[in-house]
């Protein structure tokens, strides 16, 4: 039940979730190349495209295409814990959004906001000239997180930090 209401939750926020700032990031093209984005000593989260969404647990992902965008989504879920990525990228392989939503179950009434700064991306083959199956995907997203305490004496916390990602759809 709480993984139901945690999808519930996160799908509802990426949704409604809107820019705060009027500045637009210029996100990288995307590359074709097997080449792998990775930081060293930083761990890969496996994201595997699945049919139904009943293993969260183990990383989910989804690849949307149509004739003038991809989305990508990533879901990685284990009931305490929740990371939800989605990237959309355009029919020239420029990667429009990028956006990151960690959550978990501790309840203290501080809020934690993110924003992708910087998103590279390899795929293995261009998905609206060869079609979005057997696609794997390399990606590395640097985010900004602003911890925001319901203490009101204390300041807000601002830092940086990379997420390596790894799509496998067969």
């Amino acid at each position: 039940m709480k993984i139901v209401l945690y999808i519930i939750m996160t799908t509802i926020f990426l949704s409604c979730t809107k820019k705060t700032k009027t500045e637009k990031h210029n996100f990288e093209k995307v590359k074709i190349s097997d080449e792998i984005v990775i930081i060293p000593n930083q761990s890969q989260y496996l994201f595997i495209c699945k049919v139904s969404k009943k293993d969260l647990d183990n990383g989910f992902a989804k690849i949307d295409r149509n004739n003038d965008s991809l989305k990508i989504i990533n879901i990685k879920n284990d009931g305490y814990e929740s990371t939800q990525i989605e990237i959309v990228v355009d029919k020239n392989l420029k990667v429009n959004s990028a956006k990151y939503l960690y959550t978990d179950d501790v309840v203290d009434g501080s809020k934690t906001e993110y924003e992708v700064i910087e998103a590279k991306i390899n795929i293995n083959k261009n998905p609206f000239k060869e079609g979005s199956k057997s696609i794997i995907a390399n990606y590395l997203l640097k985010i900004k997180e602003t911890y925001i305490s319901s203490k009101f004496w204390e300041s807000k916390k601002i830092k940086e930090f990379y997420f390596n990602g790894k799509i496998e759809c067969k």
